[in-house]
């Protein structure tokens, strides 16, 4: 309706009397001055014209039967499609304390009776600039937040692409790799939307944090995949080599950052550069970086567990010494230690439903 009101270049005034004779003088004042106007003799009239037609500024007397103008005032600055409507009460006020109610109802101004032409058209002209400039810099605003929606959008989808493509360039140098980014994505978007379904959560786990983490954890071991190859060679080449550990998250990191460039305050790189950084981190504070609990960023809490699942799942299905179930209960024995409790107990009702092979 506000874009409405910025196309029209006559402004709609409603007046609103039960004495036809008030309502036939301001109509007359109003039409020679150019303006457009609706009247009613009651408040359900009024109402009526509201809803076929959003006016501009409302003019309406204050004593009136069944309905009066202060209720009517009242009824719409509780309804939030009228309520920006300046309101200017017709009426003789003669106390403080009836002007002060009219103001408290919501009223911009008050007219008084008898009519005179030259204060009606001053005050009407006031409250309606102020009512377009109002609506002018609302449209404004809601302008410029669409414009930083799509830049932000832009950028998403932007960061989105140029990390699915680094994810291809390791998956093409080492097809391991691949298939542990492919479980590991897989298995964090699984988590992701069985903990949306606890309270805690159900406001920060969102579509988009779903979505972004089923990308952005295909990049948690970027750091190892920038590692020389004699690096990546020593032994033990495990998260829980605190060496290790430190090299793959500072590197990740710091590549991530460096290849997004102005890019880096992105949703999904931001997400990806905390998986790369802290995915090493323990629940109680052992790992590397030194965080415990909730200081752990969420996405590098669920990539932690998803990332050790697959890895016990991979080492027991090569060397055969144990089963999927076995591995579910190491993640199990270590909840509230390595993992986040919330996580695990999410893990333990959904784990048949993630990539064990």
């Amino acid at each position: 309706m506000e874009a409405e009101y910025a196309k029209r270049e006559t402004p709609i005034i409603l007046i609103v009397d039960d004495i036809s004779v008030n309502v036939a003088i301001l109509e007359n004042m109003l039409t020679h001055e150019g303006y457009e106007t609706m009247s009613a003799l009651n408040v359900q009239e009024a109402l009526d014209l509201i809803r076929q037609t959003k006016p501009s500024l409302i003019l309406s007397d204050l004593s009136m039967p069944e309905v009066d103008g202060l209720e009517f005032c009242k009824m719409l600055k509780r309804d939030p499609a009228t309520r920006d409507i300046p309101f200017i009460f017709i009426t003789v006020l003669n106390t403080s304390m009836e002007k002060e109610e009219a103001f408290k109802a919501g009223a911009v101004d008050y007219i008084p009776k008898p009519f005179d032409n030259v204060e009606v058209l001053m005050r009407v002209s006031n409250h309606l600039n102020g009512y377009r400039m109002r609506q002018e810099m609302a449209n404004y605003n809601r302008m410029m937040h669409h414009l930083v929606e799509d830049q932000e959008k832009q950028i998403e989808s932007s960061q989105a692409n140029t990390l699915m493509a680094l994810a291809k360039i390791m998956k093409r140098r080492n097809d391991d790799m691949g298939r542990h980014q492919d479980h590991v994505s897989y298995n964090c978007g699984i988590l992701a939307q069985g903990l949306q379904f606890l309270p805690a959560y159900e406001d920060v786990i969102t579509d988009q944090f779903v979505e972004a983490i089923g990308i952005a954890a295909r990049l948690h071991d970027i750091g190892r995949f920038m590692m020389s190859d004699k690096e990546e060679e020593k032994e033990p080449l495990t998260r829980h080599d605190m060496e290790y550990a430190k090299t793959c998250s500072e590197e990740g990191a710091e590549i991530l950052k460096e290849l997004c460039g102005d890019q880096a305050g992105g949703y999904f790189l931001s997400m990806a550069v905390n998986i790369a950084k802290c995915h090493h981190a323990y629940w109680d504070g052992s790992g590397y970086p030194a965080l415990a609990g909730d200081e752990i960023p969420l996405e590098a809490r669920i990539v932690a567990l998803a990332n050790d699942f697959d890895n016990l799942v991979s080492e027991t299905l090569v060397t055969g010494t144990g089963s999927v179930e076995e591995c579910v209960g190491q993640i199990d024995g270590k909840g509230g230690t390595l993992y986040d409790p919330d996580v695990v107990n999410v893990f333990n009702k959904i784990w048949r439903q993630m990539r064990t092979n």
